[in-house]
């Protein structure tokens, strides 16, 4: 049986800044999900409404013989909307890259001061 080398690593520095840094950027992932998340089933939602109604007036239209007119509207009106809700989810990310880009800034300017100071003293 062989022995195992005892660790002789030393941790010579402080992890809390670390550990805090990191605890502050998970908080602001679980963040964005939850906005990325709700922005999505808010535009889940609009397109369910808007296909639900194109539906019932689908409906009604084939008794009244304008289903085609029906139709090529529901389907100009997706063209048109559908660049906005990627626009708008475009810009959820946008806001949310922005603000992680700023709490990363920070953080890493307190452990450059922190590392600073102590290289002071």
């Amino acid at each position: 049986m062989t022995d195992l080398p005892s660790p002789s690593a030393t941790f010579n520095f402080n992890l809390a800044p670390v550990f805090r840094a990191g605890a502050l950027i998970q908080e602001q992932i679980f963040v964005a999900s939850a906005t990325v998340t709700a922005d999505l089933t808010a535009s889940a939602a609009r397109r369910g409404l808007r296909c639900f109604e194109f539906l019932t007036q689908l409906a009604c239209s084939i008794d009244h013989g304008d289903a085609v007119e029906v139709l090529s509207d529901y389907v100009e009106s997706e063209l048109e909307e559908y660049p906005r809700e990627v626009a708008r989810l475009y810009e959820v990310g946008s806001r949310t890259l922005s603000h992680a880009a700023e709490l990363c800034r920070d953080v890493a300017a307190g452990q450059a001061s922190e590392t600073e100071a102590k290289t002071v003293v």
